[in-house]
């Protein structure tokens, strides 16, 4: 049996070993003239860079925030954000000034904030928002704030969260060298035994 078990643990221990070099040692080292680095750490920059291509790929673009913004509910809801601090101008004004409030019938009022809103929906707020857009466009780059933040993110920080997620997976894999160690060394054992028959 100790053929066995002594396989198990080299299997164990291999995959053990195997699971956290994707993230230690997270600076260099040589050990006995070899290089040792972790995996994520030592491709912090591609991963980082991947990380950033993808998400604006394939997760969120200029596009989908330019549909966003011209969406019938974005543009009702910008309206009437736009429309209250104006009606609250217009009637602070007339409360406030007598003779204003004695010309401005509730009909004119009403017309007046109708014209307001008819301007603004149909040539200031679309135009606006374009000019708005292509600034955005130009000033913001998905991929580069996301391969920033990637590459600054605390990688001992990213390890605790990444066992937090798959700590049962990791353990199987590790149980799973365990147990094909073991297979083998009953393999083994039986080949052994085999030959001497």
């Amino acid at each position: 049996m100790f053929i066995p078990i002594l396989s198990a643990f080299i299997g164990w221990i291999t995959n053990y070993i195997a699971v956290k070099m994707i993230f230690r040692p997270r600076l260099p080292r040589v050990v006995f003239g070899i290089k040792l680095w972790g995996l994520i750490p030592k491709r912090k920059t591609d991963l980082a860079l991947k990380i950033g291509e993808t998400v604006e790929n394939e997760l969120i673009s200029h596009d989908d925030i330019h549909m966003a913004i011209n969406s019938v509910d974005f543009q009702q809801e910008l309206m009437a954000s736009v429309m209250e601090p104006i009606d609250n101008f217009i009637n602070k004004k007339l409360k406030d000034n007598p003779l204003l409030a004695m010309f401005a019938s509730e009909n004119i009022i009403t017309q007046l904030k109708d014209t307001i809103k008819n301007e603004l929906q149909k040539d200031i707020l679309p135009g606006f928002l374009e000019k708005m857009f292509v600034h955005m466009e130009e000033k913001i780059n998905f991929k580069e704030i996301v391969r920033k933040k990637v590459e600054d993110f605390d990688f001992e920080r990213f390890e605790q969260i990444i066992y937090a997620i798959a700590s049962k997976e990791l353990r199987a894999i590790e149980l799973l060298g365990a147990v094909l160690g073991f297979i083998i060394g009953l393999l083994q054992v039986g080949i052994f035994y085999l030959g001497k028959v």
